[in-house]
């Protein structure tokens, strides 16, 4: 059944990466940030994604979970990716604190124009400073899954700091989206990070070891579907922002890389339940 998930993630990521990547280079107005093709391609990808997500939902709910321990998930990959995440939270969330601090000039081009300062620097702070604690905890994660040792069975509630600063973030982004009216990328990133927040809150509680079957179906499902909104918004960003067009760009490059290597640890993560080496599965039904 995982299987089956994973096919249907993957040919999801192989439509919407190319059709996003043309619509950013062909059809952004880069004024408003609004798309000039009267929102086709932004529909195709909507339904695309709509579609897909509510299969993988259904799927992993049927799928039945899986009875792998911490252990069973390690993987090299999973541990890469976990260390680049960590790296790069902890490089947005400096940049962001120096952004903050930093001087604000009273030199401008024009009186008609007032210097740039971060809106809602408290709460910026605040998700800044968490976003680094996070980032410790998934460097703690990745040194756990490269000895195949569970470094949360002890002090269970360290699992949940990750899961907080999602939580954080979630109310950054809702603040900072009811402020400006943007693109339909801007929903994209709203259903992105929400179920961020629950894949890594099931993921918290199987770390901490009070996880059911339920919560392992909710990691799996939300986690696919994270990936498939994150690999569909951040790699086509990535690309603009090589080839020089960031202005077409919903989110910055370290957001970007963020939740870009946060997609690749999940798939990293599950990739050993999608594909068991040995018996890791829950029952039969996930060996179709």
């Amino acid at each position: 059944m995982l299987r089956k998930v994973w096919f249907i993630f993957a040919v999801t990521c192989l439509l919407t990466i190319p059709i996003r990547i043309y619509q950013l280079l062909m059809f952004v107005d880069t004024g408003t940030g609004f798309f000039t093709d009267g929102n086709v391609t932004a529909a195709a990808i909507t339904v695309l994604l709509v579609i897909s997500c509510a299969a993988m939902l259904i799927l992993c709910r049927k799928s039945g979970g899986f009875t792998a321990k911490f252990g069973d998930l390690h993987s090299v990959p999973a541990v890469v990716f976990a260390l680049l995440a960590a790296a790069s939270m902890v490089a947005q969330s400096v940049a962001k604190l120096f952004e903050i601090t930093a001087p604000v000039s009273s030199e401008v081009a024009s009186p008609d124009i007032e210097p740039q300062t971060v809106q809602h620097p408290f709460l910026s702070a605040a998700l800044a400073i968490v976003c680094i604690a996070a980032a410790v905890l998934m460097a703690v994660t990745a040194a756990g899954l490269a000895r195949r040792s569970n470094p949360y069975r002890n002090f269970p509630v360290l699992a949940l700091i990750v899961p907080l600063w999602s939580c954080l973030d979630l109310a950054v982004l809702f603040v900072r989206y009811t402020e400006v009216v943007n693109t339909i990328e801007s929903i994209y990133a709203m259903f992105m990070v929400i179920f961020l927040l629950l894949c890594l809150f099931a993921q918290a509680q199987f770390f901490a070891g009070a996880d059911d079957a339920k919560s392992r179906q909710t990691m799996l499902a939300s986690g696919f579907c994270f990936s498939a909104l994150s690999l569909t918004v951040t790699v086509p960003n990535c690309v603009m922002y090589v080839l020089g067009k960031p202005q077409v760009c919903s989110l910055s490059l370290p957001d970007s890389l963020v939740y870009l290597f946060l997609a690749l640890f999940l798939q990293a993560l599950f990739f050993p339940l999608v594909f068991p080496r040995r018996a890791v599965h829950g029952d039969g039904a996930d060996r179709a």
